[in-house]
């Protein structure tokens, strides 16, 4: 069965929480399986708002153990936490998923 099928599963924030963190040893290898998890559930997305403004969602990276999105607008990019990226039309299983992530 493949990772989004699973996500896909998870009822609650702890069903996130053990989604991403299996076969975890230590807080890098946690924080790995978040941003696996949130690429593969968010990365279908191309524009995003933050501040308000849309941009471009460029991906996500790990910075000091944190999920981050990389958005560009124009030839500026920045990392933003992803609590401060507004999605598009979320389903049920992707806010589940963004509160996971914040908890």
């Amino acid at each position: 069965m493949d990772i989004i099928s699973e996500m896909k599963k998870c009822k609650t924030i702890r069903d996130c929480h053990e989604c991403a963190t299996v076969d975890a040893y230590g807080d890098d290898e946690a924080a790995s399986g978040w941003l696996t998890c949130i690429e593969e559930m968010f990365g279908k997305f191309d524009r995003v708002k933050v501040l308000g403004n849309e941009v471009v969602l460029d991906g996500f990276e790990l910075k000091r153990l944190n999920v981050v999105a990389k958005c560009r607008s124009g030839r500026k990019s920045a990392f933003v936490s992803v609590e401060s990226v507004e999605f598009p039309k979320l389903n049920k299983s992707e806010k589940l998923w963004l509160d996971g992530l914040k908890n």
